[in-house]
């Protein structure tokens, strides 16, 4: 039942059929509404004829009797009428009978040309009543109703069906606005289908947006763009997991190749101090490893805050040149360029420029060159690190990048 209480489909079909039920129940108060009143209106216009035609049979006659059967035969076929003439001395003329017209002259005693909706012997009447000036001179007043049931009837009849219409209204539209939000919602399925069949092996999945509706072009969009991030960042991972696997391959195969040869037979102070000498180079260089990690490692969650300041290349590149110089003693490197100043981090840029050259002397051969280039550009420096090693393989090219600083 909670599934259901959640269902966007079920929400969307019951907002249906409750706004069709209000734009049906409002149609149909205000249809009955205007019924009534147009039967009100028939009821008034018949009413106050009957209302004249008395004056006008009470002004041409003279005498009441005369007043009661001309004014009889004009009712003649009328049903559902009352009507009830009192003059000063008493009651004259009753229709259709002296018991229900002392009923409505009882009841109707404030009626005047205004009909008037009331009660008479437990039915239910519209009645109009006014001065009658007679021709025989005396003053009388008539009062005229007219029996409503068969328009209450109708009515009531009229708003029971009508409200049995708007009940299978509402329940017709909650079943169409089911069906059409169930089809409405067939590409957030394919969504959530195509979802399902991602994995960290199947990030380069798309989902097509050709045939997708305007109202979720934009979450498809952002959903492959999601994606292609994802797939981009577990490339990146492993990539930097084979590069981290082969750099810690080397030292590591070193150090135990040294120490399986150091204990393989005794040897003198001098030759334990030479291997102690090349194990400390390779601790140096896993030391190095586990930093370079830390830093990206940081860096990849936003720890590292790089500070800004004026920063000389030069002389930042003399010096790393005159250090790595030491590791390199069979190369030669060289640094070109005049000198330029940037906005950055010292220490960032350090650590940035010494990878390179540390990279180019791993890979450059016995007796070979390194050049540190400082180029000065209109908006941006840019450093250039060349060597006489082999080219980098066409499987590692699209990963090699150009670092400006601006």
């Amino acid at each position: 039942m909670s599934k259901w209480r959640q269902s966007v489909t079920l929400r969307l079909a019951l907002a249906f059929a409750l706004l069709a039920a209000l734009v049906f129940a409002a149609l149909g108060i205000y249809l009955s509404r205007s019924a009534d009143r147009h039967m009100a209106d028939l009821d008034a216009h018949e009413l106050l004829g009957k209302l004249e035609l008395a004056r006008h049979v009470g002004r041409n006659e003279h005498t009441a009797a005369a007043f009661a059967a001309r004014f009889g035969d004009a009712l003649v076929g009328e049903h559902g009428v009352i009507v009830a003439v009192d003059g000063q001395k008493g009651p004259f003329f009753s229709w259709p009978d002296a018991g229900k017209a002392r009923a409505l002259a009882e009841a109707a005693t404030a009626v005047g040309e205004t009909p008037l909706r009331l009660a008479v012997a437990g039915n239910e009447y519209r009645a109009v009543g006014g001065a009658l000036h007679t021709g025989w001179g005396e003053e009388a007043r008539v009062i005229v109703a007219r029996d409503i049931r068969h328009h209450t009837d109708f009515l009531d009849q009229l708003r029971r069906d009508f409200w049995l219409a708007v009940l299978a209204a509402a329940l017709l539209t909650a079943v169409v606005g089911l069906l059409v939000a169930r089809r409405g919602l067939l590409p957030v399925r394919a969504i959530a289908r195509a979802a399902g069949r991602i994995s960290a092996g199947r990030l380069g999945e798309r989902i097509a947006e050709q045939d997708v509706p305007a109202e979720l072009a934009e979450l498809v969009s952002a959903f492959n763009a999601m994606l292609g991030r994802l797939e981009e960042s577990f490339l990146r991972l492993s990539d930097f997991s084979a590069d981290l696997a082969h750099e810690l391959r080397t030292p590591i195969h070193t150090l135990r190749m040294q120490t399986e040869v150091s204990l393989a037979r005794p040897r003198s102070d001098d030759e334990y101090r030479d291997l102690l000498a090349s194990s400390l180079e390779e601790y140096e260089r896993l030391s190095r490893i586990i930093g370079d990690m830390l830093f990206l490692a940081k860096a990849e969650h936003g720890l590292v805050a790089p500070g800004t300041g004026e920063v000389p290349l030069r002389g930042l590149c003399q010096r790393l040149v005159e250090y790595y110089g030491i590791l390199a003693e069979n190369l030669s490197l060289e640094l070109r360029g005049d000198e330029v100043g940037v906005q950055g981090d010292q220490l960032m840029l350090e650590r940035a420029i010494g990878n390179l050259l540390v990279n180019a002397i791993h890979h450059t051969p016995a007796a070979g060159r390194i050049t540190l280039e400082i180029a000065s550009q209109p908006e941006f420096a840019v450093i250039t690190v060349t060597n006489s090693g082999p080219p980098i393989p066409p499987t590692h090219s699209a990963r090699s990048s150009i670092a400006s600083f601006a």
